[in-house]
């Protein structure tokens, strides 16, 4: 089975969407697909062409100009269509305005989608939402990466998949974390409700606080706790006792590494976005800066409180395999 996968971003860049299509991808690999991935060229240091494990990698570039981009876009695809009329299926990852003149060109072929996340602008802005609904509309089938979408984007969302994680085997304890150690595992951005999580730090004076990750609201991290950068998470989720990171991969990955989750959100959406989920009984969403703060000391001061509430999260995430996640996937293309 010949598999096209198109997303914006993808290996070695590090992000939700590209550890979802990547941990996807290696089942797939090792079931004996043949996988071939379209993606943007996003470092000019990276190869137009590479075979990683078996998976084939094409990465392109393209002016990041409104028009002009989609053009350059389109015009590398229609020189490369033959990897499109080879494929059994495609599966595009949030970018089907990349694909849309080749929905037509190519009417027979299966193609098929997923909508991840949100692109953090509250409210929605009209084109995105029509992008989503033309999308959902001429894909064959589709699944949504939360149930939030189908209330703010307007398209059914039926199938709802979650990516797992790599659960560790040797986790340790909540009892034998830090509890004063806080952390944040994420870009550093306004759209994530960041805002509101450092307003609730001006309460908590006497943790510590780490950030892993980066962007525009750095110098701002830095005054209540040091920054890491885009660094591997996983050393500072084994001593963290609470995690504040509000996005589903940060969450999900906290739970695997016993961590209790606190958070809060900036907007409506983003407050539906954390609480229509299957992991919302094992974490905490506060409807304020002071009150997410309150709750950090309760959990901090009454650790044995948060005890059932993270051994059920972690004994949820262990349920979570990349064969199950697969497997979704295959039944959406109608091959189980």
């Amino acid at each position: 089975m010949k598999l096209l996968t198109i997303t914006r971003l993808y290996w070695p860049h590090v992000g939700g969407v590209e550890k979802n299509v990547r941990g996807r991808n290696k089942v797939l690999l090792k079931k004996g697909f043949e996988i071939t991935t379209l993606t943007e060229k996003y470092d000019s240091s990276l190869k137009g062409r590479e075979n990683i494990d078996g998976e084939q990698i094409y990465r392109f570039s393209y002016p990041k100009i409104k028009f002009a981009g989609l053009l350059t876009i389109w015009l590398w695809l229609f020189r490369n269509r033959e990897l499109i009329k080879k494929a059994d299926i495609v599966h595009i990852h949030d970018v089907f305005v990349w694909y849309l003149p080749f929905r037509f060109l190519f009417p027979r072929k299966k193609v098929f989608s997923t909508f991840h996340g949100w692109e953090g602008a509250y409210p929605v802005p009209v084109k995105n939402k029509l992008l989503r609904q033309l999308g959902a509309k001429l894909s064959t089938d589709y699944i949504c990466g939360g149930k939030f979408i189908e209330k703010y984007y307007g398209i059914k969302a039926d199938k709802v998949v979650l990516a797992p994680f790599d659960v560790p085997k040797r986790v340790p304890a909540l009892s034998k974390k830090d509890k004063k150690k806080i952390l944040y595992v994420g870009r550093l951005d306004r759209d994530t409700g960041l805002s509101e999580i450092l307003k609730s730090l001006n309460y908590l004076a006497d943790f510590q606080m780490d950030f892993c990750g980066d962007g525009p609201m750095m110098g701002e991290c830095q005054k209540y706790g040091k920054v890491h950068g885009f660094t591997d998470p996983k050393p500072y989720y084994k001593k963290a006792f609470i995690v504040v990171s509000p996005g589903y991969n940060s969450i999900m990955e906290a739970l695997s590494y016993k961590c209790l989750v606190v958070t809060t959100y900036n907007n409506p959406l983003k407050r539906d976005y954390l609480t229509m989920t299957p992991f919302i009984k094992w974490i905490v969403v506060a409807d304020s800066p002071w009150k997410m703060a309150r709750e950090i000391k309760y959990f901090s001061k009454n650790p044995r409180k948060a005890g059932d509430r993270v051994e059920a999260g972690y004994a949820w995430m262990k349920g979570q395999t990349w064969e199950k996640f697969t497997d979704q996937y295959q039944a959406l293309w109608g091959l189980n």
